[in-house]
């Protein structure tokens, strides 16, 4: 298997702090075909750090970078940004239930670190399967790709855990960087007017984006 580096996140550059490793593995089929009538249980992972970085931030450097996080905090707070990883952990339990038969259980986990015993020990009792989502970056920043516009990034990853044996059976990431489907905008206050409704807006939009391969390459749908 091969694994994504921290560099491979780099186009997010506003969202850094965020960046991980991951190391891919398609749902095997063999697993698949036994998931039928098994419980899986949810368990979502606390998110990386909202940042906003704003053009104020470019003469001060390096120190410019840890004005993002702080001020990411204030604006989510302010204008009730959540976490996407819920909704993204729904759309691949639905997939698991209606492709594969799972029985997804209604109570959901919280957990502070990635480690396959954290998520298991976080899980409703009984389960076979763990299906754990993290948002690992996610922001807006000014992207050297689209002439340091003003554009909203995100990046996801979701696991399905053996709860016997503590192994990930299946990973995947989604990086969503600018792509030319987004809006961007060298105008930082069209993105939080409103109630930061473009944001949001955009963040759903990445979301999306991020449930379509997540679905194919956690999945194999």
């Amino acid at each position: 298997m091969k694994a994504f580096p921290c560099a491979a996140a780099a186009a997010l550059a506003v969202l850094a702090a965020g960046c991980t490793t991951v190391t891919p593995a398609i749902l095997p089929d063999t697993v698949a075909a036994g998931l039928a009538g098994q419980d899986v249980a949810i368990v979502i992972q606390a998110p990386a750090a909202f940042n906003v970085m704003h053009q104020d931030d470019v003469p001060k450097g390096p120190l410019g970078l840890f004005e993002g996080g702080p001020r990411g905090a204030r604006l989510r707070a302010d204008e009730h940004i959540a976490d996407p990883a819920d909704d993204i952990a729904t759309a691949l339990a639905d997939a698991l239930a209606g492709r594969q038969g799972a029985v997804i259980l209604p109570a959901r986990g919280s957990v502070a670190h990635a480690a396959p015993s954290a998520v298991i020990g976080a899980a409703p009792p009984g389960a076979r399967y763990v299906l754990t989502v993290a948002t690992l970056a996610w922001g807006l920043g000014r992207f050297p790709m689209h002439d340091a516009e003003y554009a909203v990034g995100y990046m996801a990853r979701a696991r399905l855990v053996d709860a016997r044996s503590g192994a990930v059976v299946a990973e995947a990431a989604c990086m969503q960087p600018p792509d030319g489907t987004e809006v961007s905008s060298k105008d930082y206050d069209r993105f939080v007017a409103g109630h930061a409704l473009l944001l949001k807006t955009e963040l759903g939009a990445r979301v999306d984006r991020c449930v379509h391969f997540l679905k194919r390459d956690l999945l194999g749908l």
